[in-house]
């Protein structure tokens, strides 16, 4: 707060035949000379010291604008205009200036009694902003060259012009009741944004400041200052534009979409696919942002909060499941990045929340379908021992590994004695009877690192891994022992011939080892055959 009686650093200032003042970005008067007390001190005080408290908020928003329009030779531009003091009746005229612009810009403001001689102080042509007067009938008086290279017209040929014919006809309907409000003296100024008509045809938007004259015993003119911001509503229409179609894509997708502000729990705005896919009201989640999580797993929701909520999370995409009282349950993808602007500071987060329900039901089903095609590859469909594809691909196996390692695996081939009088007698049915209890009884006399597969027909083969030399026979005892079935006729009786083969140096492929393995097999079944032993009995 200033003090008028305090002992002064600024004794020029102080000593000026007129009244001055200093006056702060803010508006505040921080430094008030003697003359400016003497004509001021009805309305400054020790309690008020503002420069609004003077003359009227519109005439200090007036002279900020004036000097921020004024970006270029700040110090050269002198702000006048003919204003009454707040408590006063007489006509003052106001000169400001700009004293210093750092670290902070310090304006000084002087007031001098307006007189007919002021007329010629006014010098709208001197201002770096377009300005005109114009007078009751608002025909221009005077213009300056900044406004005549805003609307494109020579000075002469704005002489006796309406303003009105330069604005757009709505425009100007709008604006007349706020002159005739001025004209009434029932305020001081007034703003408007308008569009001028351009000599070339073309509208521009203008903000006008519009500050009426009353000189005693003279017509009222008005001050017309103009700002020029036809790049500022171009930019406005492609935003709300831009808007527009963000809000009609938006709508129509079939991801929830919203956007928030740097603060997550400062919702900005959420599509009406919320309701869709959360099945509750969208208006939820903007009295309440965390609303969504109550839907979510227990399980699921700590990671989604943690994504959503956290400042240290730029960018996510989790899975999370929705589960509603039902008992239904819903799969989403939830999605999100942070957006910064130039100068890298976060301006909003935006994400999707998309259903995936259908999609995890889909691989679910191509995993099931996967597999239960590999089990039709790796496995015979009539028995469930591996396949001839699967069993090959054990035994290529082992014969690569012995080769790197040596260890030793024995193949043994196996046929069905007497299958083919059995299937021509008792048919297909016992025959597959038959093959099912041959595979189940070599699957249950193997251990656990051998494996057993179908080759085609009645032929099986089994594979004994890191099988040592002394625990091959008890094996082949045991595959090679009768076979029961309780499902089975009881005259039919099932037994094996078999042929066993070590893998050694000498055998150069796998599909060797299978057929020397097969030879042997029907060695010994031709052996068995000249003893006149049949392993089967027909009936």
């Amino acid at each position: 707060m200033f003090k008028s009686q305090s002992p002064s650093q600024l004794p020029y200032f102080d000593l000026a035949p007129v009244p001055m003042l200093l006056i702060n970005e803010q508006g505040e008067i921080v430094h008030i000379n003697g003359e400016g007390f003497k004509l001021l001190r009805s309305v400054v005080s020790e309690d008020i010291a503002t420069f609004d408290g003077c003359v009227s908020r519109r005439q200090w928003a007036e002279v900020k604008c004036f000097f921020d329009v004024s970006s270029t030779n700040q110090h050269e531009s002198i702000y006048r205009n003919v204003v009454v003091l707040n408590g006063q009746t007489g006509i003052h005229l106001l000169s400001v200036t700009l004293a210093s612009t750092h670290p902070n810009k310090l304006f000084i403001a002087s007031f001098s009694p307006y007189t007919e001689q002021n007329d010629q102080e006014i010098c709208i042509d001197q201002m770096p902003m377009s300005m005109a007067i114009v007078n009751e009938e608002g025909r221009f008086e005077q213009v300056n060259s900044a406004f005549c290279h805003l609307v494109g017209y020579q000075e002469e040929a704005l002489r006796n012009v309406k303003e009105d014919e330069l604005s757009f006809n709505s425009d100007a309907n709008s604006e007349r009741p706020l002159r005739q409000c001025l004209a009434q003296n029932n305020r001081s100024q007034y703003s408007v944004e308008k569009r001028y008509i351009h000599k070339n045809g073309h509208h521009i938007w203008v903000r006008t400041y519009v500050t009426r004259l009353a000189p005693p015993g003279k017509p009222q003119r008005y001050i017309v200052a103009v700002v020029n911001i036809h790049e500022e509503k171009q930019l406005q229409e492609v935003i709300s534009t831009s808007e527009r179609r963000f809000r009609a894509i938006a709508e129509n997708v079939s991801s929830v979409v919203w956007i928030s502000a740097p603060d997550p729990m400062r919702l900005l705005y959420v599509n009406k696919c919320y309701d869709t896919v959360w099945e509750e009201p969208v208006e939820k989640l903007y009295s309440d942002p965390r609303a969504f999580l109550n839907r979510i797993h227990p399980n699921d929701r700590d990671l989604a909060a943690e994504m959503r909520f956290s400042p240290q999370t730029d960018s996510w995409s989790i899975n999370y499941r929705l589960v509603f009282p039902d008992h239904r349950v819903k799969h989403v993808r939830d999605s999100g990045h942070c957006v910064y602007d130039g100068n890298g500071d976060l301006i909003y987060r935006v994400g999707t929340l998309t259903d995936i329900t259908y999609e995890i039901d889909q691989r679910d089903n191509m995993m099931v379908m996967a597999k239960k095609l590999r089990d039709l590859v790796d496995f015979d469909t009539l028995t469930g021992i591996k396949s001839r594809h699967a069993i090959m691909t054990d035994v290529e196996d082992a014969y690569h590994q012995y080769g790197q390692t040596g260890d030793p695996s024995v193949l043994v081939y196996f046929d069905a004695n007497g299958f083919k009088a059995i299937n021509d007698t008792y048919g297909h049915e016992v025959g597959d009877r038959v093959l099912i209890s041959i595979a189940d009884h070599l699957s249950s006399n193997i251990r656990d690192t051998d494996v057993a597969g179908r080759i085609g027909g009645d032929e099986f083969v089994v594979l004994l891994r890191h099988a040592a030399e002394k625990e091959v026979p008890q094996i082949l005892e045991r595959l090679s022992g009768e076979i029961t079935s309780p499902g089975l006729p009881e005259d039919v009786k099932i037994s094996l011939s078999l042929g066993a083969v070590e893998l050694t140096s000498e055998i150069d492929s796998a599909e060797q080892w299978l057929s020397n393995a097969d030879g042997s097999m029907y060695e010994n079944k031709r052996k068995f055959k000249r003893a006149s032993h049949p392993l089967m009995r027909s009936v």
